[in-house]
Order: structure tokens, then C-alpha cells, then sequence
């Protein structure tokens, strides 16, 4: 597995910063107000989708060392993130295999 990232921080955008239209778009979220999202190549990302990266994956995955969580594009992509800054950011990468 390989990680693609250019190590840039994003600012984590909470719920009641996104426009109606975007609330729209994740509606399945009973408190949307307080969840945390971010923005990734023009898309925004529901932090709560991801899974957190724990010791069997890493066994599995070396590459997935500093990174703290996951969320799969597809069978051979996913997207990790690492918190940075006091939580207040993400560092994004794309992981494929």
C-alpha cells in the first residue's frame, strides 16, 4: 500500500458552518450541528465515516503508520486522515494498493 499526501493541514469545519445545500447532502445525521467535516480535492468529507486505524491493520498495512483513520473509496483506495494542531485540522492522504 502506498500513501499520496502533500502534508497540507485542513481546517475540520463543524456542521453549523455548512451551507443549507450542503446540509442537504447529509441529512442522515440526527445532529449535524456538532459534527465535523473537511475538504478533500473539492469534496467534503464526514469525519464520522471514518474508521479508526487500529494494531491488526497496521499489521496488515506498515504504511498505515501515523495514521489514525480510514475511509475506503473503493476496493484498491481509501482516504486516511491524521488530527494535527490540537484537533483542529486534518493532514489527508490517499491510500492505494
Amino acid at each position: 500500500m502506498q500513501i499520496q499526501t502533500n502534508n497540507v493541514p485542513r481546517h475540520i469545519i463543524y456542521g453549523w458552518e455548512l451551507s443549507e445545500k450542503e446540509r442537504q447532502e447529509f441529512d442522515y445525521l440526527d445532529d449535524i450541528d456538532s459534527s465535523e467535516f473537511f475538504r478533500y480535492k473539492g469534496q467534503l468529507y464526514d469525519l464520522g465515516e471514518f474508521m479508526r486505524i487500529d494494531q491488526n491493520m497496521l499489521l496488515n498495512s506498515p504504511a498505515l503508520d501515523n495514521w489514525q483513520g480510514i475511509h475506503t473509496d473503493s476496493f484498491f483506495s481509501a482516504i486516511v486522515v491524521r488530527y494535527i494542531e490540537g484537533e483542529e485540522s486534518v493532514v489527508v492522504g490517499l491510500a492505494y494498493s
